[in-house]
């Protein structure tokens, strides 16, 4: 496990790959390696209320494809699996996740 800070959170998540050398700067790509619950691991910002305990992401949806979600947080997008593609969330939405079930991998650019 390896401490992380995303748009000011921190976080703890699972590095997947080679680890890199002590001051080396890496390119990561961040997985949620779970599909996410509407309501429950993932909510309309302000809804958050329903979300499980822990730290918890938020961002703007860029794009809705059927289970996929393209999430903008802070400069980078996180796709995002979720339980219900029939719940249509339009671009610029504000949504809160539950950040549990963290991956990092090393893109090697």
């Amino acid at each position: 496990m390896v401490d992380i800070v995303v748009a000011g959170v921190p976080l703890q998540a699972e590095w997947v790959g080679l680890p890199p050398n002590v001051g080396e700067l890496v390119d990561v790509e961040l997985d949620i390696d779970v599909v996410l619950g509407w309501a429950d691991a993932i909510a309309m910002d302000g809804a958050e209320a329903t979300l499980r305990e822990g730290p918890k992401l938020r961002g703007n949806v860029e794009l809705q494809e059927r289970d996929l979600l393209t999430v903008r947080i802070a400069t980078g997008l996180l796709q995002v699996e979720v339980d219900d593609g029939s719940i249509d969330v339009p671009p610029g939405t504000a949504v809160v996740m539950a950040a549990e079930h963290l991956k990092l991998y090393p893109t090697g650019v």
